[in-house]
C-alpha cells in the first residue's frame, strides 16, 4: 500500500516536472481579466515596486531574486547590525 502511494506521489512529481506552466499565458490571461480603469496602486517602496514587476511578468523568478540579494546587500552595507559584546558597559550579561 505504501508503495503504491509513494508510486503515485513519484508519477505526479515526473507529471508537474515535464509539463511546466506557460507563464506568459498566465500573465496576459491576468491582463486580461483587469479593466483598463483599475489601476492597481502604486508600490511606495522598491520591494513592493519588484514584487509588482514580478506579477506583472515584466520580471521572472530569478530576475527577482538576484534584485533582493543586491538590495540585501546594499541594506547590510548601509545599515550594518551589529551584536553587543561582553566588553560594553551596557551589555546585557
Amino acid at each position: 500500500m505504501l508503495t503504491a502511494i509513494g508510486a503515485a506521489a513519484l508519477f505526479i512529481a515526473v507529471l508537474i516536472l515535464l509539463f511546466p506552466r506557460d507563464e506568459t499565458d498566465e500573465a496576459q490571461a491576468a491582463e486580461q481579466k483587469t479593466e483598463p480603469g483599475d489601476a492597481a496602486p502604486a508600490a511606495t517602496t522598491l520591494e513592493g515596486a519588484l514584487v509588482a514587476q514580478l506579477v506583472h511578468g515584466e520580471i521572472n523568478r530569478t530576475q527577482y531574486q538576484a534584485a533582493l540579494a543586491r538590495l540585501a546587500a546594499r541594506d547590510d552595507e548601509r545599515n550594518p547590525l551589529s551584536v553587543p559584546g561582553n566588553d560594553r558597559p551596557d551589555a546585557c550579561a
